[in-house]
């Protein structure tokens, strides 16, 4: 009886009777958040961040809650985490049509986080958008901007030609996005430099491309942002397929 015990209290120091958050997320998010489906789900920064969706004609409003440990966290990184996953709701609810927020209203005893997202009473970050066709306008573009703002930022290069490469999170159906600008080149070269940043991204190099697309890059200048656009900045947006 005394060696059971102790291989009992051996289990308990080693970890064996970790919480099921930590050995097997995935069966603990379906136990505790049984309503929710994959699509509202985003792993991002190591925040769980758990999407609540309304639609309100052809406006969708976003309620979104960062989590860690298995329970709605304010850790540093939890707003940057909470925007990203939004954004990538955003751009993946309006497809080839640009991402139009509106205004930031803060909600009774909550706040106003920036130009367009606002907080609730109880830490969940909130937005409200519509998707707008055709060129993107005044503040279609300082969203843009937003969006791509907070992307991982690094430098690149191909045939003696720098390039800045932005990488967003992948989305909850895997879907990702990168924006290529290319210093000199050609069309040509950005397509290359794009094909063999995926081919990186994948882990068995098999892909498939959703969109290329001409972009542009966006800098401030007076009140609204200037828009940097040539034929040398490109958006992909791709999935990796098994």
């Amino acid at each position: 009886m005394k060696k059971l015990c102790l291989i009992f209290c051996f289990m308990l120091t080693t970890g064996c009777m970790r919480p099921l958050y930590e050995t097997d997320y995935p069966v603990y998010r379906q136990y505790k958040y049984w309503e929710s489906a994959d699509k509202d789900w985003q792993e991002i920064d190591y925040f769980q961040v758990q999407a609540f969706r309304t639609k309100r004609g052809d406006q969708t409003a976003l309620r979104l809650v960062p989590q860690r440990d298995g329970l709605p966290s304010t850790r540093d990184g939890y707003l940057q985490a909470a925007q990203k996953a939004a954004f990538n709701i955003m751009t993946s609810v309006c497809g080839a049509s640009f991402v139009s927020p509106l205004p930031a209203q803060a909600p009774e005893n909550g706040r106003t986080i920036d130009r367009f997202f606002f907080q609730y009473a109880d830490a969940s970050v909130g937005v409200v958008f519509s998707c707008r066709p055709g060129q993107p306008k005044g503040m279609d573009l300082v969203a843009e901007q937003q969006k791509w703002s907070l992307a991982d930022r690094r430098w690149d290069s191909i045939s003696g030609h720098n390039a800045f490469v932005d990488v967003l999170p992948a989305s909850a159906e895997g879907r990702r996005q990168i924006r290529i600008r290319l210093f000199g080149g050609t069309l040509s070269d950005n397509k290359r430099l794009a094909r063999r940043i995926i081919e990186d991204t994948c882990p068995n190099s098999n892909f498939r491309i959703l969109s290329d697309r001409a972009g542009f890059d966006i800098v401030p200048a007076g009140r609204l942002p200037d828009v940097v656009s040539d034929e040398n900045v490109r958006i992909y947006d791709f999935t990796c397929t098994p």
